[in-house]
């Protein structure tokens, strides 16, 4: 358990002086991180968690640590080319929802630049910010969430503060595409990877934070999410039924080519916001491997009933070993190009016409 481990680590004082949490979304990196950092700063920490009654406990509950810093990406401007302006609000989001991504993050802020960055006056701020004295006297964090989206300049400017850090100085980076860093960055660094989360943690969860919600719909849900649960929450608080027909009806559309409704799908989709955008094709994504495990003959792998496990059956009808790749392939190219903010009407439209010519191979 990772957990467990880190605890272990800590308690047997093999610190490392920087880590990488690195996970899928919504799998909790950021919260994991955080507990870590209570770990270390607690005054009576127990076995196997801090005590929560300390100063120190009671400080980072609020996260408002003097000794513990942090660093994420915002919209860089003339008003704004460090994180202290906009820190209380960050605090604010992680606080309410500490499984939070980008894209929440990014809804948060205001202003016409809409790319979140972290540029060299960041990381000189991090570099100032640990070169003041521990106000306990003891360690000092600095958490960087989301590294990914740090500026090459930036990256090169924390190497040195990450390869010879202050004493009793932890750097808790938190992110999810270690591709997008600097290979410098991850060499200093140890990676700790923070898996996607448990169906039964999922279950307990969201019945947590939503009190009236069925056992079965949340079982549903979880398993819908493969382990993120900023997807399980959306789905229960916005219908995966919805997403379901949409889904359904617009493969069907694309299928028989039907040209007006697919261009009404289109505009629909486009009409959504990016982040219900890339959870449809998420979605999709998951139908289409429960199609595939059909048409593999590992059914008792497929765990769904009712209109879902029709739509997925009749799907694996049109699955051949020319066109199995190809669809998963297409979903997947599209998430990434959502990701990057492409024009949602041409892609939809764009992967309407390509899902036809895939189903309809022989």
């Amino acid at each position: 358990m990772l957990k467990a481990k880190l605890i272990t680590n800590l308690r047997e004082g093999r610190i490392p002086h920087a880590q990488f949490f690195l996970g899928p979304r919504g799998s909790g990196g950021l919260p994991m991180a955080l507990a870590y950092a209570q770990y270390l700063l607690c005054a009576e920490p127990g076995p196997a968690d801090p005590c929560g009654s300390c100063p120190s406990c009671q400080q980072m509950e609020k996260l408002g640590h003097p000794d513990v810093h942090f660093a994420f990406p915002i919209f860089l401007n003339d008003r704004n080319r460090t994180c202290t302006p906009v820190l209380p609000d960050w605090r604010d989001l992680v606080m309410r929802e500490p499984y939070l991504d980008a894209a929440l993050w990014r809804d948060r802020q205001e202003g016409e630049n809409k790319q979140l960055r972290m540029g060299v006056d960041i990381a000189a701020e991090i570099t100032r910010q640990l070169s003041l004295k521990a106000y306990a006297g003891g360690w000092r964090v600095m958490l960087v969430w989301l590294p990914e989206l740090m500026d090459a300049p930036a990256a090169n400017k924390l190497l040195k503060v990450l390869e010879e850090p202050e004493p009793r100085t932890v750097f808790l980076l938190v992110g999810h595409d270690a591709d997008a860093i600097l290979p410098t960055i991850i060499s200093r660094t140890q990676l700790v990877k923070v898996p996607a989360l448990a169906e039964a943690d999922l279950v307990r969860t969201l019945r947590s934070r939503f009190d009236d919600l069925p056992e079965p719909d949340a079982q549903a849900a979880a398993l819908r999410s493969a382990g993120d649960l900023l997807e399980a929450t959306a789905l229960v608080e916005k219908g995966e039924e919805e997403l379901f027909i949409l889904f359904r009806d617009w493969l069907r559309a694309c299928y028989a080519l039907k040209a007006q409704d697919v261009v009404e799908f289109a505009e629909h989709f486009h009409k959504m916001g990016r982040e219900r955008q890339k959870g449809l094709v998420r979605y999709g994504l998951y139908l289409v491997r429960l199609s595939m495990l059909i048409w593999q003959r590992a059914g008792e792998l497929v765990r769904t009933t009712g209109e879902e496990l029709k739509f997925v059956t009749d799907v694996s009808h049109l699955l051949t070993a020319r066109n199995i790749a190809g669809l998963r392939e297409e979903l997947e190219v599209a998430h990434q190009h959502l990701e990057r903010n492409a024009n949602p009407k041409v892609l939809f439209m764009d992967l309407s016409y390509r899902m036809h010519g895939l189903l309809k191979q022989r």
